[in-house]
């Protein structure tokens, strides 16, 4: 039996891309070893059906730091590859597969690639462009070239190289990596998780939507702008809330409290903790809309989430910022857009949809059809296509 090992700098099952396409592999009838990071309370060795995770080491407390997270990725990386050797004492993996961050992580597979083993190199974001957004108008921006140079080595490195969004496709294409080498494999919803909208009732929204943001809380994430348009819209629709559900980075989360004190919002936005997968679509059934308030900056112009997707499955009309990145995929039609970075416009789209609930249901409905192109059941065939190109098909399709 084809056996695959994965190694990620972050929790499984938690991790929602990891989760899927190990359940693809899984359903395909490969054995999978996940070696990933432990959250309280998850045990160390634990099994899924055909997938095992190895939790070789805690999620770190704290990682906004550009220095803590390297030493800790670093440690995670020489973790996973004693570990990742160990393992194929015991079977031989038919194939590695290595998810960013950080890129040099890809490493892990070295003694396996010596031996013929086939690497993937997943690359859920750009490091480069995350790393230009952080450390814009700071010293550590000198570093920038040795990040750029990590990518290259990776992405040499690996057989095939996956990543998410048309944008970060073309930026690889553009610092020479072999476009043949490249898969373009969105993150989708999970189709078993999010298939069944709620019934939503259309109409005029009088006294203030219930809003929804939810998955990492930083600073890029734009949710400050959120907190301010809330504060706009109250005046004219005094119920409006918004929540906010996510991990978050904790000096950014200071901020949002303090803006919410100073604008007097305790009762209008409300900040919560993760949101566990499983109860993701039930949130969204209970929320008005969906808001997407990235900031334009070299990565979030780049970046597609995983959330935009959940909401549409579940037929949640979406407010979201006038980036590339989303509208490669749903064009003028599908969205309601404001200006990046501006509350005031994005108050005024709120509302407006607020008023108009026949063009809400119409952005719903053509934002469903484009999506339908890049939901999970044709990524998942696309991702085993790569897989089985690599091990020489003896992936099977699922049921």
């Amino acid at each position: 039996m084809a056996r695959v090992g994965m190694a990620v700098f972050s929790c499984y099952p938690a991790d929602p891309r990891v989760r899927r396409e190990a359940e693809v592999l899984a359903k395909a009838g490969i054995e999978v070893d996940v070696i990933c990071l432990r959250n309280k309370g998850e045990r160390a060795l634990e099994a899924y059906g055909g997938i095992t995770a190895h939790r070789i080491m805690r999620w770190p407390d704290r990682t906004e730091s550009l220095f803590r997270y390297f030493m800790t990725s670093s440690l995670f990386g020489v973790l996973s590859f004693l570990k990742l050797l160990r393992l194929t004492m015991r079977h031989r993996y038919s194939l590695i597969q290595v998810h960013n961050m950080p890129d040099h992580l890809v490493f892990v597979g070295l003694a396996h690639r010596m031996a013929g083993v086939p690497v993937i190199l997943d690359l859920h974001d750009l490091t480069v462009e995350l790393y230009e957004s952080r450390t814009r108008g700071s010293v550590m921006a000198a570093l920038l070239p040795f990040v750029k140079a990590a990518e290259k080595l990776s992405c040499a490195f690996a057989d095939k190289v996956l990543t998410t969004s048309p944008g970060f496709r073309q930026r690889l294409i553009e610092r020479g990596v072999d476009p043949g080498k490249i898969v373009l494999v969105f993150n989708s919803a999970d189709n078993a998780i999010f298939s069944a909208p709620p019934p939503r009732e259309w109409r005029t929204i009088e006294d203030g939507p219930a809003l929804l943001y939810h998955g990492t809380v930083a600073r890029r994430f734009g949710l400050h702008v959120a907190v301010e348009a809330v504060s706009i819209l109250r005046k004219r629709l005094p119920n409006t809330r918004l929540s906010i559900y996510g991990k978050y980075d904790p000096s950014y989360r200071e901020e949002l409290e303090e803006l919410i004190r100073e604008r007097s919002l305790t009762e209008h936005v409300r900040l919560y903790g993760y949101l566990p997968l499983d109860k993701v679509s039930e949130t969204i059934g209970a929320s008005d809309m969906g808001v997407v308030p990235y900031i334009d900056d070299p990565f979030m112009r780049l970046a597609l989430s995983t959330k935009i997707f959940e909401y549409v499955c579940m037929r949640m009309p979406v407010v979201a910022s006038r980036l590339e990145s989303i509208m490669s995929v749903f064009g003028e039609d599908g969205i309601k857009y404001f200006d990046p970075g501006d509350p005031e416009d994005l108050a005024r789209r709120i509302e407006e949809s607020c008023k108009d609930p026949l063009e809400r249901k119409g952005l719903t409905e053509k934002a469903a059809r484009s999506y339908d192109i890049v939901a999970w059941p044709v990524m998942s065939e696309v991702y085993l296509g790569a897989v089985n190109g690599l091990i020489g098909g003896a992936a099977k399709h699922g049921p």
